[in-house]
């Protein structure tokens, strides 16, 4: 039996600090692959796409294939040249969208690894090997695949799975001409691919030829069930991201394309139409407009306050004081345990105020919030302190910021949700300050320099007889 200890975290996105082995080479551990296609109404692209997987180099016992027919009138079938494990699931109803289809397969998939494919998408020999042998090293990989854009009228499945079982795909389009994925190149470029540290680095996410582990794909939510805009494929590397997933753009995972991408062919149109939607649930300037006091699906700042024996006077001084401030792009999770003696007071006072929600117990990370922010019971907030902790984590120097206020027996801490999120897997039998502090660094700041105080006796006698006593 073939095993391994895999490592189980990469620092920020160094992903050229992993050493994959080779294509060709023995792995160290078996990876079996589910690869899962959405298709509409596309019959002919997917026979090419189901013949290219049908002579991949990785092992054909450990590769899986789920069709996803998306209400197909008439409905897809089967190829007579296609990997022996296949099974196509038909979904029914009213319109379609890639996400909802892709998630239903990913929910009927078996194999360790969740390998997105398009129909439309013709897989070089080596594409689903070199997917897998990342997921051999860690458990938060997030494997992007390349393409060509290039015209296939005329071209048979018999012919494509010629070609790719010979390891000759550029010979069945020699000739004809081939465009690259631009905007993705560019962004590489910039980036060094993906390796400088970046927030947006999920941009880079396309879902034509997409990996990740099946657990980590559940642990993240899997692909949203959003409307055919062109969001599904940017939101779910946006959580992959915030979920601690290391983006690993893998060259030798190449394909074809059929056709011209439809946003280059009517990309303004597909843009007006998804900004809206994208902006209430990406959070990251590039798509939200900076509209003080607006409430979106997804905050960018989490906020934590976990329990503590106070008073509900001081408690409730540190969450105004958080839902005071000049930074209103946040949400405050108050823990209140049921048999909390003033759980009904909490209920009364915050019950209309869709920025606070009263949970039973601390969740482990702000995700998907990109931001998250650990509280102290009893921690007094300036107006402008979150704003400027939110603006000093964006500097991205550090994946924490921790910040030292006397009196407070733990510090109020400013994590990047990607970085607590991988913390969380990786920390093991050490701290998560410690795991984080290793993999994506720790900024210690002293409270009074932001305006970050401790809650003073006289602060609980405002509250007092039932009616708030300014100034005392």
């Amino acid at each position: 039996m073939i095993t391994t200890a895999r490592r189980t975290a990469a620092a920020r996105n160094d992903w050229r600090s992993l050493s994959p082995r080779a294509l060709g080479e023995p792995p160290t551990t078996q990876v079996a692959v589910s690869v899962v296609i959405p298709a509409h109404n596309c019959q002919h692209e997917l026979d090419l796409a189901l013949a290219a997987l049908d002579a991949q180099s990785h092992p054909r016992e450990l590769i899986e294939v789920v069709v996803v027919d998306d209400r197909s009138e008439p409905a897809l079938v089967l190829p007579q040249r296609r990997p022996a494990a296949t099974s196509i699931v038909r979904v029914e109803g009213g319109g379609h969208g890639s996400g909802h289809a892709r998630d239903v397969g990913a929910r009927r998939a078996s194999g360790d690894v969740v390998l997105f494919l398009d129909a439309d998408i013709i897989a070089d020999r080596h594409h689903v090997e070199a997917h897998a042998r990342w997921h051999e090293l860690i458990d938060d990989a997030v494997v992007l695949g390349f393409r060509d854009f290039v015209d296939v009228e005329g071209i048979t499945a018999e012919q494509v799975g010629s070609a790719v079982d010979g390891d000759r795909l550029a010979a069945v389009v020699e000739g004809r001409p081939k465009e690259p994925h631009t905007w993705i190149e560019q962004l590489l470029e910039k980036t060094d691919d993906l390796v400088t540290d970046r927030e947006d680095l999920w941009r880079a996410v396309v879902g034509a030829s997409v990996s990740t582990r099946r657990d980590f794909y559940e642990s993240m939510g899997g692909f949203a069930h959003f409307p055919r805009r062109g969001i599904v494929d940017t939101e779910f590397g946006y959580r992959c991201f915030t979920a601690g997933g290391v983006i690993i753009p893998e060259r030798a995972a190449y394909s074809l394309h059929q056709g011209q991408r439809s946003f280059a062919i009517r990309g303004d149109e597909i843009a007006r139409r998804r900004a809206p939607l994208i902006a209430n649930h990406i959070a990251n300037h590039r798509y939200r407009p900076p509209v003080n006091g607006r409430q979106w699906a997804v905050p960018y700042l989490h906020v934590i306050v976990p329990p503590a024996r106070a008073t509900f006077i001081t408690v409730r001084n540190t969450v105004d004081d958080l839902l005071a401030g000049d930074f209103t792009d946040l949400v405050v999770s108050v823990v209140c345990p049921p048999d909390h003696p003033e759980a009904d007071l909490y209920a009364d006072y915050w019950q209309s105020d869709g920025r606070v929600r009263l949970v039973p117990e601390a969740p482990s990370t702000g995700f998907p919030s990109p931001a998250t922010m650990v509280v102290p019971i009893g921690t007094r907030v300036g107006r402008t302190a979150v704003g400027g902790l939110v603006t000093r984590l964006r500097a991205w120097t550090h994946g924490l910021v921790s910040v030292s206020v006397t009196g407070l027996d733990a510090p109020v801490e400013v994590w990047a949700t990607r970085a607590l999120t991988r913390a969380v897997r990786a920390a093991g039998d050490s701290s998560l300050r410690a795991c984080a502090r290793d993999l994506f660094g720790e900024a210690w700041v002293a409270g009074v320099d932001h305006g970050i105080g401790v809650e003073s006796g006289a602060s609980d006698r405002r509250f007092e007889d039932g009616r708030f006593h300014a100034g005392r």
